[in-house]
């Protein structure tokens, strides 16, 4: 499912498309010179005086930006790629820690289903041996009944998990970006439990905390950038003059003055926007530090529930079973009791199901955190 979701999700795909989008930008910064070169004419017929005179010029000339503009633009467009890598990495993370979840709960749904079928195989096992008792006249009609509805129950159950299997599979069709009508099947062990370090979780790569280093660094790029701009701009050319007869080459040098524009207005802008990141970063990792606990501390927990059901109470549910369906065809118990031990071995038997689907997720939640999906 982790494959496939790398491969043709379609969240993966837009991010991916955005990194080609910054490097555009760095494409576009990485001109040269950012101006072209002007060419000027002009010409004319001179009317003073008794005689006219022709009159034209050619000029040529070349703008150059001063005080390391350029070197800070491709430092800006660095950044941004940077950031849209960490974020796309980011949506990745997100995006698995969705198709495990996914995954897990149509597994769940399907193991929940398979437990569904088979109480409605006992349910029926319990109506046969109630008849048959019936017909023997050891039980009264009222337990036949009883057993009967038992059934139902069992097979309403069952129909209502196929459904409840169905729409969780259609969950997982939607985050990898299958069609509707997509043949889709799974294949897994809820049992399998993840091998996880928190040592890993805590010093784990995050891609959104890289997010906010990159974006920071074209924050500083672009304070930078504001600073070149106090720098003048020059301009250098020549320019060929021909004046009644007479040809005049000259050079020309101009600067801009750069008395109002200054840059000012993108220098406070950038050195806000990095104060602010700054501030988000700091909070988001301490926020990952303190979710990091918490998810490992429940993660444990949710183990050892799943530990002891293992160990205290599934190992006696077959022999229970199987002891109860032999006793109340024997006649030595009674439906009630039937009932009763059915009910609390399907319950167990729900119950694990629901601590394994808890330990499935909570893996897949800290291995998220850690930022180890990728």
């Amino acid at each position: 499912a982790f494959a496939i979701a790398r491969l043709r999700a379609p969240t993966i795909l837009a991010a991916r498309a955005r990194i080609d989008e910054a490097r555009g930008r760095l494409v576009r910064a990485s001109v040269l010179l950012r101006d072209n070169p002007v060419l000027e004419t002009g010409g004319g017929v001179g009317i003073a005086g008794p005689g006219s005179f022709l009159k034209a010029e050619v000029g040529l000339s070349q703008t150059f930006e001063l005080g390391g503009r350029r070197r800070a633009r491709v430092e800006a467009a660095h950044a941004r790629i940077a950031s849209a890598t960490a974020a796309s990495d980011d949506t990745l993370r997100g995006l698995l820690r969705d198709v495990g979840i996914a995954f897990f709960r149509a597994l769940y749904s399907k193991e929940r289903l398979a437990l569904a079928r088979r109480v409605e195989r006992l349910a029926a096992d319990v109506v046969r041996i109630a008849e048959q008792r019936l017909a023997a006249g050891d039980i009264a009609l009222l337990h036949r009944n009883v057993a009967a509805g038992a059934l139902s129950r069992a097979r309403a159950d069952a129909s209502a998990f196929e459904g409840a299997s169905a729409a969780a599979l259609g969950g997982l069709r939607a985050v990898l970006g299958f069609d509707a009508t997509a043949p889709l099947a799974i294949r897994g062990d809820l049992r399998a439990r993840r091998r996880l370090d928190f040592a890993e979780i805590v010093a784990g790569d995050r891609p959104d905390i890289r997010v906010f280093a990159a974006e920071i660094q074209e924050a500083e790029a672009e304070v930078r950038l504001g600073k070149a701009l106090a720098a003048p701009e020059l301009s250098v050319g020549a320019r060929y003059e021909r004046d009644d007869g007479a040809n005049v080459v000259l050079g020309t040098l101009s600067l801009t003055l750069p008395f109002f524009e200054r840059g000012q207005g993108l220098r406070a802008e950038a050195t806000a926007r990095a104060r602010r990141l700054r501030l988000e970063r700091d909070a988001a990792v301490r926020l990952v530090r303190v979710k990091s606990r918490s998810a490992w501390d429940t993660y444990r927990r949710r183990i050892a529930a799943v530990v002891e059901l293992e160990k205290n109470a599934l190992p006696l549910l077959e022999a229970s079973e199987a002891l109860i369906g032999k006793a109340f065809s024997a006649g030595a118990i009674g439906l009630l009791d039937v009932l009763v031990v059915r009910r609390e071995s399907f319950d167990v038997r729900r119950a694990y199901l629901d601590r394994l689907l808890d330990v499935a997720i909570g893996g897949i939640e800290i291995e998220a955190y850690a930022g180890v999906l990728r």
